[in-house]
């Protein structure tokens, strides 16, 4: 039961970061986070078969992220700062007919508080999220397995996307004596923005997330990280102008933290190093992870 634990106590969840929608603020370049940008190291090493208790395995995480806004690629950015607390309730289970697979249920909710170049600020709810994981274990060190996310447009008029938002993302996680690496590629489907008259065709968005640790001892256990997001043009659907699509690659670099059996925790500063109409990212992450 021990080494069961563990195991358990190693595992952080993925959540998507919504890209926050600063309608609020006015800019040429666009805001927002890189679809799973929060991964960290161990997120994907999920357990199968007996590893997962008969009655399910809780897990409650929190995400927090402080990012400067005021650089951008290209243009100006209508936002000096952005803080984001994000906090989701996650829930491992199986099902009896299919033993060798896994299952987590997610549900997201959490706040978010930005401050404009003209330091005018919004604090208020983000868009929630809701989610489906299913995974396999291919082999002993091997983790494999699709996520689905549904984002629910329902959050601060100023800090909502107002779209109906889904995405899809094939996730890995790998074990080879003290390296770990987590890896993800997905793609975003967008649904038309609708606020205040505006009606806007979105693009969608490419994304790719690596993950690569090395363990050293407990609680030193450094990583390196790299987060990519391409978003295609959209169009005006009032003028029929089209709008142009944005893309980032960003970089990363922090530890994570195995304080107990049940509580984890990862710390990182991330900064983009290429990009395309969109704020430059620099960022500090800060993330905990309970198991009940």
């Amino acid at each position: 039961m021990n080494s069961t634990k563990k195991t358990y106590g190693y595992v952080i969840i993925v959540v998507v970061l919504v890209g926050l929608c600063l309608s609020g603020f006015s800019g040429k370049a666009h805001a927002g986070i890189i679809p799973y940008s929060v991964i960290g190291p161990h997120e994907f090493q999920l357990p199968v078969g007996d590893d997962i208790p008969k009655n399910g395995l809780p897990i409650l995480l929190s995400y927090n992220t402080y990012r400067e806004e005021g650089k951008a690629w290209d243009g100006e950015s209508g936002t000096r700062s952005l803080f984001a607390n994000i906090n989701k309730f996650a829930y491992v289970f199986k099902f009896d007919a299919a033993p060798k697979v896994g299952f987590l249920w997610e549900g997201l909710a959490g706040f978010a508080s930005a401050t404009g170049k003209d330091n005018r600020s919004v604090t208020g709810m983000i868009d929630p999220q809701t989610g489906l994981l299913a995974w396999i274990k291919p082999t002993k060190n091997w983790v494999t397995g699709l996520e689905y996310w549904m984002y629910l447009p329902v959050g601060d008029n100023e800090l909502s996307g107002h779209s109906w938002n889904h995405s899809f993302a094939f996730v890995n996680n790998y074990v080879l004596g003290n390296f770990t690496f987590d890896g993800d590629v997905g793609y975003k489907i967008m649904g038309d923005y609708k606020n205040a008259g505006v009606h806007t065709e979105q693009g969608d968005v490419f994304f790719a997330n690596l993950v690569f640790t090395y363990k050293l001892m407990k609680n030193i256990e450094p990583f390196v990280k790299y987060d990519y997001q391409d978003s295609g043009s959209g169009k005006d659907m009032a003028t029929g102008v089209n709008t142009s699509g944005n893309s980032e690659m960003a970089w990363g670099v922090g530890n994570h933290f195995s304080l107990t059996d049940k509580l984890s925790a990862d710390l990182w500063y991330e900064q983009g190093f290429t990009g395309r109409n969109t704020t430059k990212t620099n960022a500090g992450y800060f993330k905990v992870c309970y198991v009940f």
